[in-house]
């Protein structure tokens, strides 16, 4: 593709004789590396409730009835797109984790190369080449191991960002550009509902290029119309997803701590609540905000034929996106989490990328960097192969049950072993090796008792849903209590969504431990009439 592989005449970028698609060796060999560790990664994480959710809906056998899932029961919120290619996926790589993850590691690839492509054209070769590198040291790059449609979000926010840079960096021969930055903002707006964000940096940049012409740039402003105009192949579904807003586990829970935590989660592997690691992260993040304004500032003085105040507008407001998300979801929505704004990495690069752009400028201080990078995002991969490897291990081992419980289930032909806690019970609906056990796991949901003792409804509203479709025992916490004689429950009392503790202490049951098993602890139940 022409119009985003030849870098701006004035950039003064340097490119390698040896490249392929326009990529250099070093790109490639960055591209390479993160589909190591990201099918390394994947080959060891295990499947957990969001992906499996994903799984179930997109095993359907045909796109129709995925379509109606989505439009009247959805399980997993997304529009229908990320849905469409996992089902694909899953037609010709099987129903398992390689299939619907897929998608993602594309995705991830995409940005990637979009990266290099947009950085190149600014500065030079090796600048680009960190640009596309970067990412892979950073937490997202989990999302490219991830059943879910982030690692799409990130590579069409991308394709949409370079496209539009190939469109307004020519006045001739940006055919190609223009019709792809139209179904790039289409395929974005249609993997997510979150990615509606990235109109804001694209809209106000190509308002500012108005302003700066003082004339309309009429193709540019079409071909971001009609991607638009995509977002109606979303309004089938947004009802049925909107379902879950009201009562939503997080909602309401919005505050502007949230800018900050977004950024932490876009770019480092802690998931902790320790304050002082906390602290420092929030200085690293402070001190690497001024090292990129205070670097793209030097960029616009020393070399502004580089960099268009447009694109630096864009980058700006990109970057910025866990402001906008959390006013949108303070005003209009009232629930987000911080991955629905990782498209904000797609602006941090390059922006970064310019800050340090002297370094690349010499050749070897240049390529020395690339090298300690590599070495780094190769370390950091096999420490998360590593790690997650151990917890898969820690997992599985989790989910016998203890010879008692197990006895005691085995004793009744009848006997169903009840799970409240949905993340638990959709791991051990897939991952426990005895196929007796897994036949007898029953999903246990209540509207009432969720709500009285969470203040939410997700999970009774997905059991609801998962009933109409899947061939789960699925049952009302009710009508259990309202049987006579032993029932056996997991409890889970650390996860956060087992209300069960409370609902038994409220109905006056008496409980017997049996050991543990899948995750938790199984009692034996008796409800007093």
């Amino acid at each position: 593709m022409s119009t985003l592989t030849n870098p701006h005449p004035l950039s003064g970028a340097r490119t390698s004789r040896l490249a392929v698609a326009g990529l250099p060796l070093t790109a490639i060999a960055f591209l390479i590396l993160s589909v190591a560790i990201s099918l390394g990664w994947s080959h060891y994480k295990l499947l957990w409730n969001d992906e499996l959710l994903v799984l179930w809906t997109d095993s359907a056998p045909s796109i129709g009835q995925i379509i109606q899932i989505q439009r009247t029961g959805p399980l997993s919120l997304d529009p229908l797109l990320y849905h469409v290619l996992a089902h694909f996926s899953i037609h010709f790589f099987g129903a398992g984790a390689f299939a619907i993850r897929l998608p993602s590691l594309l995705g991830y690839l995409l940005m990637e190369i979009c990266l290099f492509f947009f950085v190149r054209r600014i500065i030079d070769e090796r600048t680009a080449v960190f640009a596309l590198a970067f990412p892979a040291i950073t937490a997202t790059l989990y999302y490219s191991a991830e059943g879910r449609p982030y690692g799409m979000m990130l590579g069409f926010c991308a394709l949409a960002m370079v496209s539009w840079q190939s469109a307004t960096r020519r006045e001739s021969n940006r055919e190609l550009a223009l019709i792809t930055l139209a179904p790039a903002v289409a395929l974005a707006l249609n993997t997510h509902y979150y990615c509606i964000l990235i109109l804001i940096p694209l809209c106000a940049a190509e308002v500012f290029r108005t302003f700066q012409r003082r004339r309309l740039d009429l193709p540019v402003i079409v071909s971001i119309g009609a991607g638009i105009a995509g977002i109606v192949f979303t309004l089938p579904f947004t009802k049925a997803a909107g379902e879950f807003r009201l009562h939503n586990y997080d909602a309401g829970l919005t505050t502007p701590h949230l800018i900050p935590e977004a950024f932490r989660f876009i770019l480092v592997d802690y998931a902790g609540n320790n304050r002082g690691i906390l602290h420092a992260l929030d200085i690293g993040l402070v001190l690497l905000i001024v090292l990129i304004v205070w670097g793209c500032i030097r960029l616009l003085c020393t070399r502004p034929q580089l960099l268009t105040k447009a694109e630096a507008v864009f980058l700006t407001l990109l970057a910025s996106l866990p402001i906008f998300g959390y006013l949108l979801s303070r005003f209009v929505t009232h629930t987000i989490e911080p991955r629905h704004l990782i498209p904000a990495l797609v602006g941090v690069t390059p922006l970064l990328a310019f800050a340090l752009s002297p370094l690349f400028c010499r050749k070897k201080a240049g390529n020395f960097t690339l090298l300690a990078l590599f070495l780094a995002v190769a370390f950091a991969g096999a420490i998360r192969i590593h790690t997650e490897r151990a917890s898969m291990q820690k997992t599985m081992s989790a989910l016998t049950l203890a010879p008692e419980a197990k006895a005691r289930l085995m004793a009744n032909p009848g006997q169903l072993l009840y799970v409240q806690d949905e993340h638990r019970f959709a791991s051990a609906s897939y991952y426990v090796p005895d196929a007796e056990v897994r036949s007898r796991l029953a999903l246990v949901y209540s509207f009432d008792q969720e709500m009285l003792w969470g203040n939410h409804n997700t999970d009774a509203l997905t059991a609801m849903h998962m009933r109409a479709f899947t061939h789960f025992n699925i049952v009302r916490y009710e009508s259990v209590a309202a049987q006579p004689g032993e029932h056996l429950f997991v409890q889970v009392g650390d996860s956060g969504f087992d209300w069960t503790n409370q609902a038994f202490s409220a109905d006056h049951a008496n409980i017997n431990p049996l050991g543990s098993g899948l995750g938790g602890e199984v009692l034996s139940v008796r409800f007093i009439p």
